[in-house]
C-alpha cells in the first residue's frame, strides 16, 4: 500500500479561486487522464474534482518522495492544459500515502470530509470518477480495490448509522416533507410568493411529482406568469384572490416577503374543509417574517411548519449527525481491515503458487529418486499411491510457512511477502543451475 496516495487540495486548504485553477479543464478526457499518469509515473489514477476538492489518487510501480512525485505531477498538469491546471503552494495541498490514502478517500466517499456531514452527493461523484478512471483503463489493481471498499463504506455508513437520514439544510428538510407529503395525497399545492424561495419550492414539487398541479400566487402577476410559463400543469394567480379566497389545496408553501401574516386560522380551517376528511394538509411558511399566524397550527387535520421549527430540527440533527461520527470513524477503521485482508490473500496467492511448485519440484525429485532405487520393488499401483501421498504432504506442508508468513505481512509490511518471494527466486535459479551442471 505504500505506493498509493492521494494529491489533493480542498475548501479546507485553499481558497475557492486557486481550488478552482486546480481543477482539469472540462475537456479532459481519457486519453489526457492515460498520458498525465504516463507522465507523472503513475500505474493506477483516479481523478476527482467537485465543486470542494481537488484530488488525484494514484498507485506507482516505485516509492517515490512525495516532492518528486509533486514536481513530476505539476510539470505534467502544466503541459497538458497549456498551464490551465495550476496547483497552489505545497503547504495548501494534502499528500496522503498508503492507509492514510485509503482512509482519507474512505472518509471522502462516506461524506465524513465533506462541507456538510452526511450529503449524498460526493459517492455519486466518486463512483463517477471511478468509472472514468476505469473507462480510460487506468485502475488495474490495488487501488481499484481500495474504491471498491470505499463505496461498500459509503453504504455501511448510510445504513449502519443515523448520518445520511437526519438533514442538516433547510432545503433538504423542506424536500423530504414535500416528498412525504405529496406520496399521500394528490390534492393540488398552493405557493404564495414568486421568489426564490417559491421558485426553488416549485422545483422540488416537480422533481417529485411532474404533472401536480400548482398554483403560484403573487402580489406581481408577471412574476408568478414568468414561474409558471413553461409549466402545463402550473397556473398564475392573484395574490390578493388567493388570500380572499384560498383554493382547494392539501399543501401550501408560503414564502413572501409581507410583513404581517397573510392567512389566519380561519383561511388555514377553510382550506381544510375543502379537502375529503382523510386528506392531511401541510403548511410550510419558509417566510421571514411569518406569513401564517401561529394558531393556524391549532387547525385539526392541518400541519404547519415554520422556518424556526426547521432550523431547530436541521440543529437537532447537526448535533445528533456529531454523534454519530464516532461510529463512522469505527466503520472506516473496520473497513480498512477488510481491505487489508483481502489486498493480503491478494498478495498470498502467487506466493502460494511459488512455494507450492518449489515443495513440489523438491519432493517430486526425491520421490522419483527413491522409486527407482530403494523403492524399485513396489509395484506399479503402490508407486502411485506414494507419489498421491507425498502431493497430499505437499499441500499441507506448504501451509505452515503460509501462515507464518500471513502473520509476518499482517504485523508488519508485504514487503516480507516480496523479499521471500525474491528469496525463493533465488534458490529456485540456483537449483536449476546446479541441476544442469
Amino acid at each position: 500500500m505504500k505506493r498509493t496516495g492521494v494529491v489533493g487540495v480542498s475548501y479546507r486548504t485553499t481558497q475557492a479561486d486557486k481550488l478552482a485553477r486546480a481543477a482539469l479543464p472540462a475537456d479532459f478526457g481519457a486519453e489526457d487522464l492515460n498520458e498525465l499518469a504516463r507522465l507523472a509515473g503513475f500505474a493506477e489514477l483516479v481523478y476527482l474534482g467537485t465543486c470542494n476538492r481537488v484530488e488525484l489518487y494514484f498507485r506507482t510501480d516505485t516509492i517515490n518522495h512525495n516532492a518528486s512525485v509533486l514536481f513530476h505531477l505539476r510539470r505534467s498538469l502544466a503541459d497538458l492544459t497549456g498551464g490551465a491546471c495550476q496547483l497552489p503552494s505545497d503547504d495548501e495541498i494534502y499528500f496522503y500515502r498508503g492507509m492514510d490514502a485509503v482512509r482519507h478517500l474512505f472518509r471522502v466517499t462516506a461524506s465524513l470530509d465533506s462541507m456538510m456531514v452526511g450529503e449524498a452527493q460526493i459517492l455519486g461523484q466518486v463512483k463517477q470518477a471511478h468509472e472514468a478512471a476505469h473507462e480510460a483503463g487506468r485502475l488495474n489493481g490495488i487501488l481499484d480495490q481500495a474504491f471498491h471498499e470505499a463505496f461498500h463504506l459509503a453504504k455501511r455508513v448510510r445504513t449502519e448509522t443515523e448520518l445520511s437520514r437526519r438533514p442538516v439544510s433547510l432545503l433538504t428538510l423542506v424536500e423530504r416533507k414535500l416528498e412525504n407529503h405529496l406520496s399521500a395525497s394528490s390534492a393540488p399545492a398552493l405557493i404564495l410568493g414568486a421568489g426564490q424561495m417559491a421558485s426553488q419550492t416549485l422545483k422540488l414539487i416537480r422533481a417529485i411529482d411532474p404533472s401536480r398541479r400548482v398554483l403560484i400566487a403573487n402580489r406581481t402577476p408577471e412574476r408568478a406568469e414568468q414561474l409558471t410559463a413553461g409549466d402545463a400543469a402550473a397556473y398564475p394567480l392573484a395574490l390578493d384572490s388567493a388570500v380572499m379566497e384560498p383554493p382547494a389545496a392539501s399543501l401550501v408553501v408560503a414564502a413572501t416577503s409581507a410583513q404581517e401574516p397573510l392567512l389566519g386560522r380561519d383561511d388555514i380551517a377553510a382550506i381544510r374543509h375543502r379537502l375529503p376528511a382523510d386528506e392531511p394538509l401541510l403548511v410550510i411558511d419558509l417566510a421571514m417574517p411569518a406569513n401564517i399566524a401561529p394558531a393556524a397550527g391549532k387547525v385539526g387535520g392541518a400541519e404547519l411548519v415554520g422556518i424556526e421549527d426547521m432550523r431547530a430540527e436541521a440543529e437537532r440533527n447537526r448535533v445528533l449527525r456529531l454523534k454519530e461520527l464516532e461510529r463512522c470513524d469505527e466503520l472506516v477503521e473496520h473497513q480498512i481491515i477488510i481491505l487489508r485482508r483481502r489486498l493480503l490473500d491478494r498478495s498470498l496467492s502467487p506466493v502460494a503458487r511459488d512455494l507450492h511448485a518449489a515443495f513440489d519440484d523438491l519432493a517430486s525429485r526425491a520421490v522419483r529418486r527413491s522409486l527407482e532405487k530403494d523403492l524399485h520393488h513396489l509395484s506399479e499401483q503402490d508407486q502411485r499411491a506414494v507419489e498421491r501421498m507425498t502431493q497430499e504432504l505437499v499441500k499441507r506442508l506448504v501451509q505452515v510457512p503460509l501462515r507464518g508468513l500471513k502473520g509476518a505481512a499482517w504485523e508488519h509490511s508485504m514487503a516480507v511477502l516480496e523479499s521471500f518471494s525474491r528469496g525463493l527466486e533465488g534458490n529456485s535459479g540456483s537449483g536449476r543451475t546446479e541441476k544442469h551442471r
